[in-house]
């Protein structure tokens, strides 16, 4: 109420624009951009091989997400959102995903809410996310049951209900149990289209909730790629991914950078294999530095 919620804190001494860029673009959907990029398979290939020696087995996803989270850290302004037309810092960096309990089409299907501080390892972030499936495999999450409930309301108290659940959250009256486990309410949201043999799109953001990054991971396809050492058009394996993003609270610079923050840590995943460090954190924040 009044500004303050369980889930962020207000973001005070904001410029003109970004103040009030939420009232004059009002929905999460109307103000996305859009971002579509491949990746070389190799690098993601080469690190799940020696990963595989080393007793792990990792897959895209988990290096995508552990990505994500390294990046949340050390671009904060990344893991802002918008309610109520305020902008507010996020206390944690919280990932969505959702999860079939097997491949047929009538399969139930549940999401995951893995949280991180962001200073994990690759190897911490993905024991997390397989802690976090292996639950959601036996047993419905922290608001399944409430959504199972509400599903089988009469439409016009179901409408009722949603009015007001809208309502409690544009004012912080949402409970924390509630915000910890809503799909709609985190850091980012990742989707891995490539499992179902799909290529990337562009997700849309979803209006409810305060999400505003959600990234697409699509199948891998062989395409014309030019080799930087050679100087030569290859045929080469290449990772497709689609990300959408709320441009209200962060800029096209900071943005931009991020983005290159982010494919740097994908073509060299040996720095997610550190802790992250404070002076990292302060060194990163301006992001200066160049893909490697």
């Amino acid at each position: 109420m009044f500004g303050r919620r369980s889930d962020g804190k207000l973001v005070h001494g904001l410029d003109g624009i970004t103040r009030l860029m939420p009232l004059f673009v009002r929905t999460r959907s109307g103000a996305s951009n859009l971002y579509m990029f491949d990746i070389e398979a190799s690098y993601f290939d080469d690190f799940i091989e020696k990963k595989k020696l080393e007793g792990f087995n990792y897959c895209y996803m988990d290096i995508v997400i552990a990505s994500l989270v390294r990046a949340f850290k050390v671009r904060p302004k990344l893991n802002q959102f918008i309610i109520n037309n305020r902008i507010y810092q996020r206390n944690d960096i919280d990932c969505t995903m959702m999860v079939k309990k097997n491949l047929r089409e009538e399969s139930e299907e549940t999401g995951i809410s893995p949280r991180f501080t962001g200073y994990e390892t690759i190897d911490e972030v993905k024991v997390i996310i397989d802690e976090e499936i292996k639950k959601a495999l036996k047993q419905t999450n922290g608001t399944d049951n409430e959504r199972d409930f509400l599903a089988k309301m009469p439409m016009f108290i179901l409408k009722i209900v949603v009015f007001f659940i809208k309502f409690f959250d544009n004012h912080g009256l949402l409970s924390k149990n509630f915000l910890r486990y809503s799909p709609f309410h985190a850091s980012f949201w990742v989707t891995n289209l490539k499992s179902i043999g799909l290529d990337a799109i562009f997700h849309h953001l979803f209006d409810f909730g305060n999400c505003g990054f959600f990234l697409a991971l699509g199948k891998e396809k062989v395409k014309p790629h030019l080799n930087s050492e050679t100087n030569q058009i290859e045929k080469t394996k290449m990772i497709e991914m689609g990300i959408t993003m709320d441009e209200r609270f962060v800029d096209g610079l900071y943005y931009s950078r991020t983005l290159r923050l982010i494919k740097n840590y994908f073509k060299n995943l040996h720095l997610l294999e550190k802790p992250l460090e404070e002076d990292e954190i302060i060194k990163l924040k301006s992001n200066k530095t160049k893909d490697k």
